[in-house]
């Protein structure tokens, strides 16, 4: 067999796309695999999760594998090293990203011990006016000792809006990146 200093630049090419080729062949493979809940949990983008839905929506073998094919040219117009990270995280963890978890459980904690004077200071406010209800009755709920359906509610509330914050920081981070180039 060649060694790597054996090889034409041409050989070199091939061997790179057929790396990145197989690579993004695993990553339809588990994609099609993997169970709708955990799919979700991806966080994708709206045309990547299309693509994958319409690949799994084929049922006949011959034809599931022409779509796992599809599928796997349209994934090499990603980052696949992110996909692979963000994979492998929902299989480790159950969720993207755990330090997002994390922030939104110490806040539930808080706000439940605080009330709404926490409200005040948590990062980006409450625009929808929302999350005074859920404080108050996740609070009820903990003190009368039921189940904790309002206090996942809050929860649910404050992972989704520190991933909103997050996307506002990325892109107003991005528009101060460009603001720098333009200069």
């Amino acid at each position: 067999m060649p060694t790597r200093d054996d090889l034409s630049e041409r050989q070199l090419a091939r061997r790179k796309t057929r790396i990145a080729g197989d690579r993004s062949g695993r990553l339809s493979r588990e994609l099609m695999k993997l169970a709708e809940s955990m799919l979700a949990k991806l966080e994708l983008e709206p045309e990547l999760h299309a693509l994958i839905a319409k690949a799994r929506s084929v049922k006949a073998m011959n034809a599931r594998r022409r779509a796992e094919r599809t599928l796997a040219g349209d994934l090499r117009r990603v980052d696949l090293d992110d996909l692979a990270a963000r994979l492998a995280s929902v299989r480790a963890t159950g969720v993207v990203d755990s330090d997002r978890q994390h922030a939104a459980e110490q806040w539930r904690t808080r706000l439940l011990d605080e009330g709404l004077a926490g409200v005040a200071v948590f990062p980006g406010g409450d625009p929808d006016h929302v999350l005074p209800g859920l404080i108050a009755q996740a609070q009820r709920e903990r003190n009368t000792g039921k189940p904790p359906g309002a206090g996942r509610a809050l929860f649910r509330h404050l992972v989704e809006a520190l991933k909103a914050r997050e996307a506002a920081g990325e892109t107003a981070a991005d528009d101060d990146d460009d603001a720098d180039d333009a200069e």
